[in-house]
């Protein structure tokens, strides 16, 4: 069975100690058994700030299934079937890298004896995590990668919790073709790892299904890089009408800070998965005017777009996070842990066979 982006919207829609962490909330929650939801994530390097708000997700959600102050689950903590579990976030560092995933993975699947892990971003730590332990293992692995070689036929418990960079281009581009009609070439970037080599065709023949001029191959930038300017003085020597970039925060910042230096004042389209940061990193809110987002979530757009369930869920990260803003994808990381609770809930045992043949339903 093919698993398509796994599209839960149940409710709304800090890096941690790398060798595990306790419970993320025993103040109400006192049952005996525990049941750890592991994840790992970039907690170090340049998409720190993206794998740390991601774990922020998954971690707020446990919380409030602990507390019992989730509308779905109005009891602490999780009763499976009349037996009562307290949840655990367990998460290591996967350092955006595949060897980096293959060794967190080995170690919750085989050390914490997880059955369950939810919120892993990047392609290459979620192939290796994928191939090597949690499907031979039937673990139930969701994650954000994008790359075809994470979510395809042959795999039985992956799902990816998010659209890829092919979705979000198709309405975007339906979206530019009237309110930017005057856009015909592109000029782009590509991140040269396991996302970028996996997503570059599908957004590029989306682009060209709307009538649109654009290279082959993209400008290809290595995981780590900072020095973009040749890159993207070749893309500007294109005569582009619109630059497209896609990579972490503070790699965009960085194309975007080089792109005004090297005198590009058109419009540019990124991901924007934290955009406060990319701000910051960019050199100021001057710097990133003409710069469209796919990734944002704007709450004072209000209802329908924003539910108040999803303002329930950005105060209350607000309030354990000192402040900081929640983003798009910790909130779909959040609701994938709901979806994934309530799958357990509905399976009547923490079985990961028996819970997927409930997320395959």
């Amino acid at each position: 069975m093919y698993k398509k982006w796994l599209g839960i919207t149940l409710t709304s829609a800090l890096s941690v100690v790398l060798l595990g962490v306790g419970p993320v909330s025993a103040e109400t929650c006192n049952a005996k058994d525990e049941l750890i939801i592991g994840d790992h994530q970039p907690l170090s390097g340049a998409s720190a700030a993206s794998g740390t708000a991601n774990n922020r997700g998954n971690r707020l959600a446990l919380k409030h299934y602990n507390e019992g102050t989730h509308p779905f689950n109005p009891e602490p903590c999780l009763n499976v079937a009349g037996k009562k579990y307290k949840l655990t976030s367990r998460v290591y560092d996967n350092k955006y890298t595949g060897e980096g995933g293959l060794a967190a993975c080995k170690k919750l699947v085989f050390d914490d004896g997880v059955k369950f892990i939810v919120g892993t971003m990047g392609s290459g730590p979620s192939i290796t995590c994928a191939d090597a332990v949690t499907e031979p293992n039937n673990v139930i692995f969701v994650t954000t990668g994008w790359s075809t070689k994470v979510v395809h036929e042959g795999r039985n418990y992956t799902y990816r919790l998010i659209p890829t960079g092919r979705e979000f281009g198709q309405a975007f581009w339906a979206w530019a073709q009237d309110k930017l009609s005057h856009i015909k070439k592109i000029g782009y970037t590509g991140r040269n790892d396991d996302a970028g080599r996996g997503s570059v065709p599908y957004m590029r023949d989306t682009m060209r299904s709307y009538g649109l001029e654009v290279p082959d191959e993209p400008e290809w930038l290595d995981v780590g890089q900072t020095d973009y300017y040749p890159q993207l003085s070749r893309v500007i020597a294109q005569k582009p009408d619109l630059i497209n970039i896609v990579n972490n925060p503070v790699e965009e910042a960085l194309q975007i800070k080089q792109l005004r230096e090297l005198g590009w004042d058109g419009p540019i389209r990124g991901i924007c998965q934290m955009p406060e940061e990319i701000m910051q990193t960019a050199g100021g809110k001057e710097v990133v005017e003409g710069v469209y987002c796919l990734y944002g979530v704007d709450f004072d757009q209000g209802p329908p777009h924003i539910t108040p369930e999803m303002v329930r869920i950005r105060k209350s990260y607000q309030a354990e996070y000192g402040g900081e803003d929640l983003q798009l994808q910790p909130l779909n990381v959040y609701d994938a842990t709901v979806g994934l609770l309530e799958a357990i809930k509905m399976a009547g045992t923490i079985d990961p066979v028996e819970v997927n043949k409930v997320f395959q339903n």
